[in-house]
């Protein structure tokens, strides 16, 4: 097929801007590496964000209740019934292992004084391992009537453990206030342990 000199004229110039854009973004793409750079160096940065590598999977547990629990407010942070889970860790206490955690349940929070307006109160909850708080630490939960609603962190484990994983809560009363109630049911605990 042959083409017109009218169309040839409209080819040429949609071939120069196809490759003048080729070479543009080579150079934005060169000029982005800095940046890439500065996301490395931030993801690495004790103060902000945690950086929680790991490989090939070595090992899963997955525990779930469905039975609701229900606790009054507490001032501390108390166990969640049964959501604890004994993992193993790397053969030489040298050696570390990347843990992922994530819980999932069904929360609701009553005595509220008034769900409509902007709340404060709250159920809080966070993951340990070994006893230790894992970022990003305690996280409201729930602040009305009831949801479900999920929290996941990350962190290293040396040795051979076994290692404990475990969630606690408790019902922070903004203004103390409220006779609030808490109840958690149909939960979820996973851990995923990668070399």
């Amino acid at each position: 097929m042959r083409m017109s000199g009218k169309r040839t004229l409209f080819v040429i110039p949609a071939l120069a801007a196809l490759a003048f854009g080729a070479v543009a973004a080579g150079h934005a793409s060169a000029a982005a590496e800095p940046a890439r750079a500065a996301v490395s160096q931030a993801l690495t940065d004790p103060e902000d964000l945690h950086l929680c590598e790991g490989k090939a999977q070595l090992q899963a547990a997955v525990l779930t209740k469905s039975a609701p629990e229900t606790i009054g407010e507490n001032g501390v942070f108390v166990p969640v019934t049964d959501a604890s889970v004994e993992v193993d860790g790397p053969p030489a206490a040298a050696d570390t292992d990347q843990l992922i955690v994530i819980f999932t349940g069904e929360a609701m929070l009553d005595g509220q004084p008034n769900v409509l307006n902007p709340v404060v109160d709250a159920m809080q909850v966070r993951i340990l391992v070994d006893g230790v708080v894992l970022p990003p630490g305690a996280v409201v939960f729930n602040t009305d009537a009831g949801q479900s609603d999920a929290l996941q962190a990350c962190t290293l484990v040396n040795g051979p453990g076994p290692h404990t994983v475990t969630v606690e809560w408790r019902l922070f009363d903004f203004a103390a206030n409220s006779a609030l109630t808490g109840t958690l049911g149909s939960w979820e605990l996973h851990v995923e342990r990668n070399d």
